[in-house]
């Protein structure tokens, strides 16, 4: 994957659960959430994390198969290329200090 080739450590969940989940052990520099994953939908994730105080100052990037209004979160549409990815990355990352944390 384009975003660990660059250095960034990368946790890959299949479903909004178990992100949800993991969410709860650890706290990432960033999210990339696709909107259209099943067992709680991409949108519903950030409406709980947005809602968490432990977690809604974490930067989101969206995926999704067309345009869709998130209300200030970014949204990359599907097919998206590496370097597309990884640039909205690194612009996020860039204005931030970053640790090692998990994508």
């Amino acid at each position: 994957m384009v975003l660990e080739q660059a250095g960034h450590v990368v946790t890959a969940v299949a479903t909004g659960l178990e992100a949800a989940q993991v969410l709860m052990q650890t706290v990432p520099s960033l999210l990339i959430i696709d909107l259209d994953v099943k067992w709680l939908s991409g949108r519903q994730l950030i409406e709980l994390l947005r809602h968490n105080p432990r977690t809604y100052f974490i930067p989101i990037v969206a995926l999704a198969g067309g345009v869709e209004d998130l209300r200030g979160i970014p949204l990359l549409v599907r097919p998206v290329a590496g370097r597309q990815l990884l640039a909205q990355v690194e612009r996020f990352l860039s204005g931030a200090s970053h640790d090692g944390g998990h994508l």
